[in-house]
């Protein structure tokens, strides 16, 4: 006879309609990249990926040897190769080109229409501390607390 498991049971909500949205995600980042969506010479970030549809942000955590929470893009629902319409940006054409048998690395582009500075940037040692993030290392959800402390309307916007 095969092992079952006891079903697990949770607790009643009392009436009470619990919904999380999640919009902010944390990403690592390497700083040439990221040197390139501050200038604007990059317009898309790559992932091999697809995001949920409800992201609305990537929270910019620079690894190495900067290893600092630093920018918040705004970003676009996910785009599969052939759907970037300006092929101007570091790597666009390239993604593109995966549409037209090309062999590309990433799967998704999210457009990055504006970008944040943070005003005070958080080193990895606060993160964790405080926020208990370690450097992500495909994605992670910014938790409630982080954006509590840090609202986007008070950084600076750089575009």
């Amino acid at each position: 006879m095969p092992k079952t498991r006891p079903e697990r049971t949770r607790p009643a909500l009392e009436g009470k309609t619990v919904v999380a949205v999640k919009k902010d995600i944390l990403i690592s980042i390497k700083q040439p990249h990221m040197n390139n969506i501050v200038s604007r010479a990059k317009n898309h970030e790559f992932r091999k990926y697809l995001i949920a549809r409800t992201v609305e942000r990537m929270w910019l955590y620079v690894s190495n040897p900067d290893q600092t929470l630093r920018y918040i893009a705004v970003i676009s629902q996910g785009k599969v190769p052939g759907e970037i319409e300006n092929e101007e940006g570091i790597g666009n054409a390239d993604f593109n080109k995966a549409a037209r048998g090309g062999l590309g690395v990433a799967s998704h582009a999210y457009e990055i229409l504006h970008l944040y500075k943070l005003r005070l940037p958080l080193k990895i040692n606060v993160l964790t501390e405080r926020y208990g993030i370690s450097p992500p290392q495909r994605y992670a959800y910014a938790p409630k607390q982080l954006l509590d402390d840090i609202p986007l309307e008070e950084q600076e916007m750089l575009f």
